[in-house]
């Protein structure tokens, strides 16, 4: 079965969103850093790039990071039944994209990515469509749908934020 990712543009009214990309996009955001972009499977980024920021504000049934209140708006506009993950990545810019290697998030449920900042890197899929990160923008597809994120080239970073759930 071939199915299309969901794209909505301008996801969240200007008024909600600003306050959101002013936060994850500032310098006080809480950043973690993890020497594997793909903790499950490392190989298959180059080791020079393989290495991202990030910070887990939902899993395991918890909440793990008080920045999560700021995502309320996006997860209420969700058909969210079971909040699986809320996770935050940071790639820096690279001199050329860099493609951090097909994936998947999870089986048997749904992600969406929200796309935080402009840029010229993008989620590429095996069949080879691409979502370019604009901001404001949110996908939605099933989890286990091979994906793959990249850096960018022309942008401080890319910021995107991924939610898993039911």
């Amino acid at each position: 079965m071939n199915y299309m990712p969901k794209v909505y543009d301008d996801f969240l009214p200007k008024e909600v969103w600003q306050p959101i990309k002013d936060d994850i996009c500032g310098s006080k955001f809480p950043w973690h850093w993890s020497d594997s972009v793909l903790s499950n499977n490392p190989i298959l980024c180059h080791p020079t790039y393989n290495f991202q920021f990030f910070n887990v504000m939902y899993a395991n049934n918890l909440k793990q990071d008080d920045k999560l209140f700021i995502f309320a708006p996006v997860l209420d506009s969700l058909e969210i039944r079971s909040l699986v993950r809320v996770k935050a990545n940071l790639n820096v810019r690279t001199d050329m994209l860099v493609k951090h290697g097909f994936h998947t998030d999870f089986k048997g449920m749904t992600t969406s990515i929200l796309y935080c900042n402009t840029n010229d890197g993008f989620t590429e899929f095996e069949d080879g469509s691409t979502i370019e990160s604009v901001e404001n923008r949110l996908v939605t597809f099933p989890s286990d749908m091979r994906h793959t994120g990249t850096t960018c080239t022309n942008s401080k970073n890319r910021i995107i934020v991924n939610i898993n759930y039911f």
